[in-house]
């Protein structure tokens, strides 16, 4: 039960955080920020799978990004 309340908490955490990125990228400020090829290229890349670069300059460019 005790676990169930974590997971519970975890996602609403989860959902609240996905919720404010995409209310931050909805403005018009973000909007009008032109996009990163690079950047694109390595997130298209990381979430292809099969031959995507899992490196460790792949994951800290999305993560710095986001």
């Amino acid at each position: 039960m005790a676990q169930e309340k974590r997971c519970d908490v975890s996602d609403r955490l989860w959902l609240t955080s996905l919720v404010e990125s995409f209310d931050k990228v909805s403005c018009d400020e973000t909007r009008r920020v032109p996009c990163d090829q690079a950047l694109l290229r390595a997130t298209h890349d990381f979430l292809s799978g099969g031959k995507a670069r899992r490196d460790s300059e792949t994951c800290s460019r999305l993560t710095e990004a986001a």
